[in-house]
């Protein structure tokens, strides 16, 4: 079975398939519902020994880009306007 047809942006055939339960590290913005990656699959302690989060941070990174939200669950843009127009 051929898999191009899963190699648009943003999709993962690897992670929607095989590690769905890694999708805990797929941040959406709750405002604009921009997607990207969790910037905890960079640390040092991500990785273990047995190769899996390996796999699912190479997927991740080449699919997506990084994005760090905040406690409201908002992206640094929409936290700005948001936060500029509430004042």
């Amino acid at each position: 079975m051929s898999h191009s047809k899963y190699t648009k942006r943003g999709f993962s055939y690897i992670i929607e398939k095989s590690y769905s339960s890694e999708k805990k590290y797929i941040n959406i913005c709750g405002i604009c519902g921009h997607k990207g990656y969790s910037p905890v699959i960079l640390e040092e302690g991500f990785l273990d020994k047995t190769g899996k989060s390996f796999v699912v941070r190479r997927e991740l990174i080449k699919i997506l880009n990084p994005l760090s939200l905040d406690n409201l669950g908002r992206c640094e843009i929409c936290a700005k306007i948001h936060d500029k127009e509430s004042t």
